[in-house]
C-alpha cells in the first residue's frame, strides 16, 4: 500500500457478502491449469455451461487489452457517465465497483482506475484466472460465472461496469435483474459493446463495399447463435434497461472508430491501423468457433476474406455502443 493511500478495512466485505454463499477461497497455482482446455493450438476456457466462444490465451488477452485502451481514447475517460462523480471520496462510506467479465483486470487496475480512487473497492469477475495474482490493496479478482446469482448482498453495490461481455451471456435480460438487486439506489450500471458489423465513413452499403466483412460476420452471427445460444445484443441493451423497470436516467452514446490507413489525422490513423490489428486477431481467434459449426467447411475462407477485406476496404468504421443508467 503507497503511503498516501487511505487504510483499509477487509473486513468490510462481509457485509456485501451473501448469506448464502461459499467462501471465497483462493486458486491454488497447481489448480490453474484445471481452468483451461487447449483446442487447435489455442487456449480456451473449460467451464462447460459458459457460452463464451474465444479463447483466453495470450494472444486473444493483448486483443482485449488493446481495445481497452482504446476506447478509453475514444471515451476521454475509464466510462462514460456519473462514475467519477458517483465514486468520489464520501467520508464514512464505503464505495463499491463490481467489473464484470473483468479478464485480465485491466479496466480495474492496469488503467489506473484502482490506483485514482485508492477508497473504493474494486471487485473483478471472470470465468477464467487470466488476471494478476498480486493487484493493488484494493481490487480483489474473483472467478465467477457472470451468468450465475453473484454472491454480493442486496443494495450493497454502487457500481456495476459490463464490457464486452455479450458472447459469454445467454440471458441479458437475466443479467439486469441481478445487477439490480445488487445496486444500491441510485447505484449505476455502465455497459461498453462493440457492434459485430463495421459500417462505412460515408454511408455507403457496406454489404456492397466490403462483401467479404459482412459474409465473415454473417457467418459468425449465425454460429454464434446456433451453437452457442448468443444473441447479438449490443443495440437493444437500452430498451432492455428500460423494459427491466429497475433502472432510470438512461443515457446511450455510440463511439465510432476508423478502422485502416485513410484517416488523414495522424493520431486517428495510428489509432485506426491498432484498431485494424485487433481485428485480424479476431478474425483468426474466431476461426476456431466458426469450424465448430455450420460454416465449418468455410472457415478458413470467410477469415482470409474479412483479413483481405480490412487490408484493401477504406472507410470502415467500428461502432462501440455504450449506455449508463441508475439503479430507482
Amino acid at each position: 500500500m503507497d503511503g498516501n493511500d487511505p487504510p483499509y478495512d477487509h473486513s468490510d466485505d462481509e457485509d456485501t457478502s451473501s448469506e448464502t454463499s461459499e467462501d471465497v477461497v483462493e486458486v491454488p497455482p497447481d489448480e490453474i491449469p484445471e481452468y483451461f482446455q487447449e483446442r487447435g493450438g489455442r487456449l480456451f476456457h473449460s467451464h462447460g455451461s459458459c457460452p463464451y466462444p474465444l479463447p483466453v490465451d495470450a494472444e486473444e488477452q493483448q486483443r482485449q487489452n488493446g481495445l481497452n485502451e482504446l476506447l478509453r481514447r475514444l471515451i476521454g475517460d475509464f466510462s462514460v457517465g456519473p462514475a467519477r462523480e458517483l465514486l468520489a471520496l464520501a467520508p464514512g462510506e464505503q464505495r463499491r465497483v463490481v467489473d464484470l467479465g473483468t479478464g485480465t483486470g485491466q479496466w480495474c487496475e492496469v488503467l489506473d482506475v484502482a490506483r485514482e480512487f485508492p477508497h473504493v473497492r474494486f471487485y473483478g469477475v471472470d470465468i477464467v484466472p487470466i488476471a494478476t495474482r498480486y493487484p493493488p490493496h484494493n481490487v480483489i479478482f474473483e472467478m465467477h460465472d457472470i451468468m450465475e446469482p453473484f454472491r454480493y448482498a442486496s443494495g450493497t453495490i454502487d457500481m456495476v461496469h459490463a464490457r464486452s461481455i455479450t458472447m459469454a451471456i445467454r440471458d441479458y435480460r437475466a443479467l439486469l435483474q441481478e445487477v439490480g438487486r445488487m445496486l444500491r439506489r441510485g447505484g449505476l450500471f455502465v455497459s461498453c459493446e462493440w457492434g459485430r458489423y463495421p459500417i462505412m465513413a460515408d454511408g455507403s452499403n457496406v454489404a456492397v463495399r466490403a462483401p467479404r466483412t459482412c459474409a465473415f460476420y454473417d457467418a459468425v452471427r449465425e454460429t454464434l447463435r446456433v451453437r452457442r445460444g448468443i444473441e447479438s445484443i449490443a443495440s437493444r441493451i437500452p430498451r432492455m434497461l428500460e423494459e427491466s423497470r429497475q433502472f432510470t436516467d438512461i443515457q446511450a452514446e455510440r463511439f465510432y472508430a476508423p478502422v485502416g490507413d485513410w484517416p488523414v489525422d495522424p493520431g486517428e490513423r495510428e489509432m485506426a491501423q491498432e484498431l485494424r490489428g485487433m481485428m485480424e486477431v479476431f478474425a483468426r481467434s474466431m476461426g476456431a468457433v466458426l469450424s465448430d459449426g455450420p460454416f465449418a467447411a468455410h472457415a478458413d475462407a470467410l477469415v482470409q476474406g474479412y483479413i483481405r477485406d480490412l487490408w484493401s476496404v477504406t472507410g470502415m468504421v467500428a461502432t462501440c455502443f455504450t449506455v449508463h443508467a441508475r439503479r430507482i
